[in-house]
């Protein structure tokens, strides 16, 4: 099978990732590929093992670093972008794919001609957005067909047929069993939206010490809310290597999610837990589906008592349990043998799957050297895919 995978066009897929979209098109490329899948990335600027030919410019804040956003775009980076997916989009309707996974937060790939590209599916990855839910309804069903990263996510949608739920998947060989030991951790990106300040407040409140990881995605948040409350209880190291990642959230002893928008998904709550590390969180978005083995580890939005509470209660959690919920639900091959199989149904002219997640019994090991092996292999070589 050769699938065409269309990344995030702002930033790369290459470490320090800047966000959970980045990483989740990394290992889906890894994991296609150890599973014996042509792969063709299309991403920005950057990325590693794409294709440098049909790449988006990304972007680049360098001037106005105090207005960055990641929902926003500097003077001229919006045409930039959008002429980088007018090339793309041709492209796709002119080559040789048995599918095309579409992964990007831009509309244009919706009106590519349905009679002459490969079948489509679009994954979304994030709330409702005017311009790409305007596509949809402006399109219908020759957009293609769509998954997404929770039922709460399908749910916000209007779409021209239901979606399938696939969940996120974590490498739990790369996020190994932590100790502990070390207080609490947040990480992710700097925003508003994913409120940090929430997590410092909250473990101040408890006398844990915190450990912030992530890059300044919105600089001024950070300047405002996060700068003046950093003290030797709270420390933040900015971004970090993927191993040196794991290693920070597999030394705490819980991480804290506190999202003030309706997380898709969330990530790095199977990260944490494929560490071993418990998770308490706000409940909003998907992420009460993410923690629904732990609801008492799940606290009512933007309520920092009760998210003290919720600390609390995860804090009991055995660091055994926790990996086990990651490891059961949410490995990477679960998430690889799903999309795997909506492929196949829509290369062969079918419907994307619709209902539960299916039972599937994996080679761990071999599987797992596969992965590990492809890993090496991408990072090493970097060459770029066709």
């Amino acid at each position: 099978m050769r699938v065409a995978v269309v990344g995030p066009s702002r930033l790369p897929i290459a470490p320090p990732f800047g966000g959970g979209l980045e990483v989740f098109v990394d290992r889906l490329v890894v994991g296609l590929a150890a599973a014996g899948v042509e792969v063709d990335l299309f991403a920005a600027r950057g990325s590693n093992g794409h294709s440098t030919a049909l790449e988006f410019p990304g972007v680049d804040w360098t001037g106005f670093e105090q207005h960055a956003r990641d929902d926003e775009y500097p003077p001229g980076a919006r045409e930039s972008e959008a002429h980088a997916f007018a090339q793309l989009r041709a492209h796709l309707e002119t080559a040789d794919y048995d599918v095309i996974h579409n992964n990007s937060t831009h509309p244009a790939l919706l009106f590519a001609d349905p009679g002459r590209r490969a079948p489509m599916l679009t994954t979304l990855h994030v709330p409702p957005q005017r311009s790409i839910q305007s596509a949809i309804d402006r399109v219908g069903p020759d957009a293609g067909a769509f998954s997404a990263v929770s039922a709460f996510t399908a749910g916000q949608w209007r779409l021209p047929a239901p979606a399938p739920v696939i969940h996120n998947g974590v490498d739990t060989g790369r996020w190994p069993l932590g100790p502990g030991g070390r207080g609490a951790v947040w990480f992710g990106r700097l925003t508003r939206e994913k409120g940090p300040h929430h997590a410092i407040d909250t473990c101040r409140r408890l006398g844990l010490p915190l450990t912030l990881i992530g890059r300044a995605a919105q600089p001024s948040y950070v300047e405002e809310e996060i700068r003046p409350r950093l003290g030797d209880d709270i420390r933040w190291l900015g971004t970090l290597s993927p191993d040196e990642l794991a290693r920070e959230v597999g030394q705490a002893d819980v991480a804290l999610v506190t999202p003030e928008w309706d997380e898709p998904f969330g990530l790095v709550t199977i990260e944490a837990l494929a560490c071993g590390t418990p998770v308490a969180a706000f409940g909003r978005g998907g992420v009460p589906e993410v923690l629904a083995d732990t609801p008492d580890h799940i606290s009512r939005p933007s309520d920092p008592d009760d998210l003290a509470r919720a600390v609390r209660a995860a804090l009991r959690q055995s660091r055994a349990e926790a990996r086990q919920i990651a490891v059961e639900r949410f490995d990477l091959r679960i998430m690889i043998e799903r999309y795997l199989e909506v492929f196949a149904r829509l290369a062969d002219g079918g419907p994307a799957l619709s209902g539960p997640r299916p039972a599937v019994e994996y080679p761990r090991l071999a599987h797992r050297s596969r992965i590990d092996r492809i890993t090496a292999q991408q990072r090493s070589a970097r060459k770029s895919v066709r």
